[in-house]
């Protein structure tokens, strides 16, 4: 059926899906699984919609996705920032650029651009497509616990007021405290510090050109385009991010009080900030006015937990698959959260309308095949990334400069699953062989663990991030 709105909605398919967080992977799903003629409804714990958060890439894999939506094509063409790239030292001197975000592209990819997005108008975005498709998020329904029933071919989730909704397939898309772990995995996935934290933050651009040197250090070219400025140092890295609206900067730090959380909750004071700073030699003065300017309650401190890859996503049943955080957690410096939750959205969904209703269990299981790999390879690469920031660590052989290849900036999550659905089913169904063809081409998989690679890298022994990823 084509709509109004410029896209083809597939004929209904009376496959019921419940999806469990409005996240951008939630609600990326809700609008795939829509548009294959699944009945959707998706719930939230938050009493409001949540858009939290400062900044974040999204990468080409996801954003030709998204611009299959018409509307939302035209969304992103307004809320893109394509900002220059500067990498600079402690004292904010330019070591390198500034450049095209696009240079750390391969050559010979087919992606324009690699786009930064604020969060809270990226979810509003995403938010009001669901609105234009009459599907509503209903707040205020905390999971407590998932279930599923094989015999009867139904799962769900009990929420906090004991009451239990049911569908066909029960998407968790509920992030790091997922309330699936349990049954997907049998406990929660252990998570353990990094010994690191990341202070984060986005304010009024205002707030922060008030003070004159700010305002002549993080100018706008006559243009109007901005620069991201990165920075490393001693066991720390992160950015100054000017742009026309916002003020974003992240600064990585050692955990040493031990009160950084994993939660947008966690506010500290700038103050917190500027005494980690007071230890860096030759840190930068205009640096140090950036962080005073920030408004009170706004500044994040996010501590940086490792989890191992979890190859399994799906129930045993294979009625509740994780997406997202709740399958992959990443930490910042892979430049690949959003990402990745997006191509999830667009496989699971393309994965259900390929098996029908009476194969629903394997849709999931083909889907969790298709994308394991794919997520590890890229968890891994955000590791080696952090190490390569800090200059205490960067003499390693593993901490290069990884392009982001066409595997990972080309590749068409739609097409792939539909292109490998039959034979990845067959691997699950018969044990036939396959092999995925979404990952770094000249590197074989093989399973590891954040502690393994770290000590890897620690003592440049071989590890994952061997081979060409290119």
């Amino acid at each position: 059926m084509t709509y109004g709105h410029g896209f083809t909605r597939s004929p209904p398919n009376d496959i019921k899906v419940l999806i469990s967080g409005a996240g951008t992977g939630g609600l990326m799903t809700a609008l795939e699984c829509w548009k294959k003629g699944c009945e959707v409804r998706i719930i939230e714990r938050a009493s409001v919609s949540n858009t939290q958060g400062d900044s974040y890439t999204i990468g080409p894999s996801a954003i030709n996705a998204v611009c299959q939506w018409p509307e939302m094509k035209k969304d992103i063409d307004r809320i893109a920032y394509d900002p220059l790239f500067a990498m600079n030292n402690v004292k904010l001197e330019t070591l390198k650029g500034p450049m095209k975000v696009g240079a750390i592209i391969q050559e010979g990819s087919k992606a324009e651009r690699i786009g930064y997005y604020m969060r809270p108008e990226f979810q509003e975005m995403l938010l009001s497509q669901l609105d234009k498709i009459g599907v509503e998020v209903e707040y205020e329904r905390p999971v407590v616990d998932y279930f599923e029933d094989e015999k009867s071919g139904q799962a769900g989730v009990v929420l906090q007021d004991g009451s239990r909704l049911q569908a066909d397939v029960v998407v968790a898309a509920d992030g790091i405290r997922t309330a699936s772990s349990p049954l997907v995995v049998g406990e929660p996935v252990p998570a353990k510090s990094s010994g690191h934290a990341i202070f984060r933050v986005a304010y009024p651009v205002e707030l922060a050109v008030a003070d004159p040197l700010v305002a002549e250090r993080f100018k706008l070219d006559k243009d109007g385009n901005s620069v991201l400025e990165m920075f490393h140092g001693p066991d720390t890295f992160g950015l100054f991010w000017r742009n026309d609206k916002w003020m974003n900067w992240a600064i990585d730090h050692l955990d040493s009080r031990g009160t950084s959380e994993e939660s947008w909750s966690n506010r500290v004071d700038s103050s917190e900030a500027l005494k980690f700073t007071a230890t860096i030699p030759g840190w930068s003065e205009v640096a140090n006015r950036v962080i005073k300017a920030t408004p009170a309650n706004t500044l994040v401190d996010w501590t940086l937990m490792w989890r191992d890859p979890q190859p399994k996503w799906t129930s045993p049943g294979g009625r509740v698959v994780q997406i997202g955080d709740a399958a992959h957690t990443f930490i910042p410096s892979s430049g690949n959260g959003g990402t990745q939750a997006i191509e999830d959205a667009v496989s699971l969904a393309t994965c259900i309308a390929a098996a029908g209703k009476n194969n629903l269990p394997n849709a999931t299981r083909v889907h969790n095949l298709l994308r394991f790999e794919r997520v590890s390879f890229i968890q891994a690469m955000g590791v080696a990334n952090r190490d390569r920031h800090n200059t205490n660590k960067a003499k390693h052989k593993q901490n290069r400069n990884f392009v982001w290849g066409t595997w990972l900036v080309d590749h068409n999550p739609e097409e792939y699953a539909l292109d490998n659905f039959t034979s990845a089913l067959a691997n699950i169904t018969t044990g036939a062989p396959f092999k995925n063809s979404n990952t770094p081409p000249g590197v074989a998989y093989q399973p590891w663990t954040m502690d393994g690679l770290a000590e890897a890298l620690e003592k440049g022994e071989p590890s994952i991030l061997d081979g060409d990823w290119i």
